[in-house]
């Protein structure tokens, strides 16, 4: 066992996971930290242990069948976050993250470095690879639980580097131990590894749905439906007032790198028929789902400027106003300029090459 681990036998440790987390042997990661470490109890971010909570729903309280640990829920809602540590000598964080700044499971880890015990992170794979970064930097005024402020959207770092990117920009002096990975390389994309994908949401299936996810899941701020309730979330766009063949035409058109969008018609689980595009990634190693998404979404708002809208949502999501997509093109020169500042600015903190 790694010398960090075997410092927290004898503790009264506590579990941060989910079902993603499984060992090398496929054993659920927190049936093995139990056998090694006799866990004190385990916590449960969005989705729950299991991951089949809907987003947004609360997660109760329970008892771990497997383990026959307590189960203590660290999401009741995005204004709520609770669960009890004053009888933990440390807290123990192993959950698969894809690397996107409104995947919440970081905001618990953020959540949870705060509280002022030592926090030792398993460090994981970013699925997206460690050399591309995307979108803006979020200002503190739109931070919320879907967003930390300073971050970009695809931020480039595996789990372990950004809870010490967090230690420092958010000054939280936690006690913050990782334990690295072997033979990880930043240029490695989970699309092209022999390693299939576990579920680590409910809406991100498998591996498509990953990598369409840093700029598709735009969409929930917006009118458009982005796949939910289908197969493929995230790989689909839809409404009932496009037209799919015109539209595919238009998008294909601009030539974007790594991706194809053919017309499609679907009617999500409990919803209406929607009209749209299937997303198809060509080339995983040009494609960029954030500006891709961008270049969409201004030219559906050129084509159906009466009919597509946004919500309070999108700018939590996006970090910029959801009228600056009639430009797209200085849009996405300041979107390139701060997501390469942050890649020079994070360079020391990496631990891989």
């Amino acid at each position: 066992m790694n010398a960090a681990l075997t410092k927290l036998r004898g503790k009264r440790i506590g579990l941060v996971t989910n079902q993603s987390s499984v060992t090398n042997t496929w054993q659920l990661s927190r049936v093995a930290y139990h056998e090694a470490l006799n866990l004190h109890c385990l916590y449960a971010p969005e989705h729950g242990l299991g991951g089949n909570v809907e987003r947004g729903e609360g997660v109760r309280d329970s008892d771990d069948p497997l383990t026959g640990l307590e189960i203590r829920s660290l999401y009741q809602d995005e204004a709520t976050q609770i669960g009890s540590f004053d009888d933990l000598d440390g807290l123990l964080f192993d959950i698969q993250d894809v690397g996107v700044r409104f995947y919440t499971y970081i905001s618990t880890l953020r959540q949870i470095m705060s509280i002022g015990l030592p926090v030792t992170v398993i460090d994981r794979p970013n699925p997206l690879g460690g050399t591309i970064v995307e979108g803006g930097l979020l200002a503190a005024e739109d931070e919320s639980f879907v967003g930390p402020r300073g971050l970009p959207i695809r931020y480039g770092l595996t789990i372990g580097e950004l809870a010490h990117w967090m230690n420092e920009a958010y000054d939280l002096k936690c006690e913050l131990t990782t334990v690295d990975l072997q033979g990880w390389k930043r240029s490695e994309l989970w699309f092209n590894s022999s390693r299939p994908w576990v579920m680590t949401s409910p809406a991100i299936a498998h591996q498509e749905s990953t990598f369409f996810y840093p700029g598709m899941c735009l969409l929930e701020g917006t009118n458009l439906n982005e796949g939910r309730g289908t197969s493929a979330p995230f790989e689909l766009l839809g409404s009932p007032f496009i037209d799919p063949y015109s539209l595919s035409a238009d998008v294909n058109s601009l030539n974007l790198n790594g991706v194809v969008f053919t017309p499609i018609s679907y009617t999500p689980t409990g919803g209406v028929l929607n009209h749209g595009l299937y997303g198809h990634i060509t080339d995983v190693s040009v494609f960029r789902p954030v500006e891709t998404t961008i270049r969409l979404l201004s030219l559906i708002r050129r084509r159906y400027p009466d009919e597509l809208t946004a919500n309070d949502y999108f700018r939590k999501l996006a970090g910029f106003d959801f009228d600056e997509l009639d430009d797209s093109e200085i849009l996405l020169e300041r979107l390139r300029s701060e997501s390469a500042t942050f890649a020079l600015e994070t360079r020391r903190l990496y631990r891989y090459e």
